[in-house]
């Protein structure tokens, strides 16, 4: 029988490797090959936190015989749920309490001790339908012990209401011994940095409701293509077709066919046909992607409605790699190609009059997928290699059989700073001069901040505070602070693996501090920068506490409870296999 590697051990591969250069990629997937003994202290210290999770959510299996392969001798902690204070929320639903400084004393000491300190904590969400994980935020050795930052995402139903708890804890733990080779570390100390509780009123199920099947589930389309996830067809679809398997592919919103009822176009890997789903009065929906000439099978990453032509119905731009097709709608939910313009590598659209000259312009943010096409941002934290945007210029006439759009990317100014790995733009007036300035959320580095001056564009990003070094992906306007300004929301990537390897002292050790800086920002997560009024923007993202959006794509502010205040809204996540650990 093959031995199992202990926790944070790899396997060895099956089979021989031949070639010395793949022999050493697949060593360097044990962290101990170059050193970073704290990412296996990580490992094996998620392992116990994980175990700890499980405990929190199935209160009635939490006992000192439990905890007793997790904590340590003379183990102790303060008040896992601290006082806190409430959170004004005049008119909402929600209800919440915070503590941005909670008392650090060791109140409760030896296994009885922080077993009390844990039912209390439990007693906030723990019960049937619970779930807590733990993320380990950064790993230092501090004398005999190691100590660890983690944040602690919980939720919970019972009668009163929904319930989520969020809070960041300083723990102390023991060294990992030489033996044996699958050995834990014991926690020994926890305090609480911060902690929140957040409560749904009166209501013990989620605000939204799942609704997949009541909307879809009896049309044919959706059932033989969208039901099966990505790696279905990845197995069954020629990838030279242009199948992914990175879920970048997005839809579109909105009214095709004129009754009133937003539809939803969607985009897909090459080798799928695009999806045109009507809405029906019963509020299901059904293909007829076919029907409206827009069941494309080349790979499709993007689309928007948008009346190009001004006769008040939607008409369909699709992104086709390497061109944007433009479609004139003829009222009815019936398309026809009016236009089709060169635009790389476009992984989103926006519609927008630039030059006020009464139609609508498009703008094309190209980024290149380095995986697949080999190319690897350079450098990985400030790139500036990527695909170019496009802004195409409408100069049709009414009267034209063919639409007209032009390449005005560099008469317009908008070239400027153009080489990055752009993922999203919107379009606000956020200087209050009466037109529409550019946000560009870029990955792997800095973004654009194209401020409007008569058509002609400036990339002020950098003395605006908004240049956001980081992983944007989405990006979103709105007044959050109710001051008749627009505030900035920029969506990123939010990585506890960054921050623990990114402010170890060894990492990129022979490099400047403003590199490391850079490093470490990429990892931060989404910022939130308050308009000041004079066309410039405070970070205010940490204080706002708004950066942990995960691995976030998007963002919109809404007013969920109608209290008057906008709210966040943040999806979140990436293309992965099932995790019945996943919150």
């Amino acid at each position: 029988m093959p031995v199992k590697p202990a926790l944070g051990e790899l396997p060895a591969p099956r089979g021989e490797l031949r070639s010395p250069e793949f022999a050493d990629k697949y060593a360097r997937r044990d962290s101990r090959v170059d050193g970073w003994d704290t990412e296996l202290f990580n490992e094996r210290a998620s392992a116990q936190l994980a175990a700890l999770g499980k405990l929190l959510a199935h209160p009635e299996q939490l006992g000192e015989e439990a905890l007793a392969p997790i904590l340590g001798e003379r183990a102790a902690c303060a008040d896992l749920r601290p006082p806190c204070e409430t959170v004004p929320m005049a008119g909402s639903s929600f209800a919440a309490c915070r503590s941005d400084s909670p008392s650090r004393e060791l109140v409760h000491v030896g296994v009885p001790g922080v077993l009390g300190a844990l039912r209390e904590l439990a007693a906030a969400f723990g019960g049937e339908r619970s779930a807590a994980k733990f993320k380990v935020l950064s790993v230092e050795p501090e004398g005999e012990l190691v100590r660890t930052r983690a944040y602690l995402h919980a939720k919970g139903f019972e009668a009163e209401g929904a319930v989520q708890v969020h809070a960041t804890w300083d723990l102390r733990w023991t060294a990992l011994p030489k033996e044996p080779a699958d050995a834990l570390p014991r926690l020994v100390q926890v305090e609480v940095d911060r902690h929140e509780e957040l409560r749904r009123v009166g209501a013990a199920s989620p605000l939204y409701a799942e609704a997949t099947d009541a909307i879809f589930g009896a049309d044919k389309a959706f059932e033989a293509q969208l039901r099966p996830d990505l790696e279905h067809w990845a197995a069954r679809v020629d990838r030279t077709l242009g199948m992914s398997l990175i879920g970048h592919e997005g839809f579109a919103l909105g009214d095709a066919n004129g009754d009133g009822l937003d539809d939803l176009y969607v985009a897909q890997p090459g080798g799928l046909p695009n999806r045109l789903f009507l809405r029906q009065a019963d509020g299901t929906a059904r293909d007829a992607a076919a029907l409206a000439g827009v069941d494309f099978l080349d790979a499709s990453r993007s689309a928007l409605f948008a009346d190009f032509d001004n006769d008040g119905d939607q008409d369909l731009a699709v992104e086709l790699d390497p061109h944007v097709l433009l479609l004139q709608n003829d009222g009815t939910g019936k398309f026809t190609e009016r236009a089709r313009a060169s635009a790389p590598s476009t992984t989103s659209l926006s519609a927008v009059d630039y030059d006020s000259d009464g139609d609508l312009d498009l703008y094309c943010c190209g980024y290149i997928l380095p995986d697949s096409a080999n190319v690897t941002p350079l450098p990985y934290h400030d790139a500036n290699n990527g695909r170019p945007n496009t802004l195409l210029r409408n100069d049709a006439t009414p009267a034209a059989a063919a639409w007209t759009f032009v390449d005005a990317t560099r008469e317009s100014g908008l070239d400027e700073n153009n080489r990055r790995f752009s993922f999203a733009a919107s379009w606000e007036d956020y200087d209050d001069d009466g037109d529409l300035d550019c946000y560009v959320a870029n990955d792997f580095g800095r973004n654009n901040l194209y401020r409007n001056e008569s058509g002609q564009f400036r990339d002020v990003a950098a003395a605006a505070g908004v240049e956001d070094m980081a992983a944007g992906m989405g990006v979103s306007w709105g007044d959050y602070d109710g001051d008749g300004d627009f505030d900035l929301y920029v969506s990123n990537m939010f990585s506890s693996a960054g921050e623990r390897v990114a402010y170890q002292r060894k990492f990129h050790a022979e490099d400047d501090a403003q590199t490391r800086a850079g490093f470490q920002r990429h990892a931060r997560g989404n910022s939130l920068f308050r308009n000041r009024g004079d066309g410039t923007f405070e970070d205010v993202s940490e204080r706002a506490g708004v950066t942990m959006g995960r691995w976030a794509w998007g963002s919109l502010f809404v007013d969920l409870d109608e209290d008057g205040w906008q709210d966040l809204y943040v999806p979140n996540g990436f293309v992965t296999g099932q995790d019945p650990a996943d919150l």
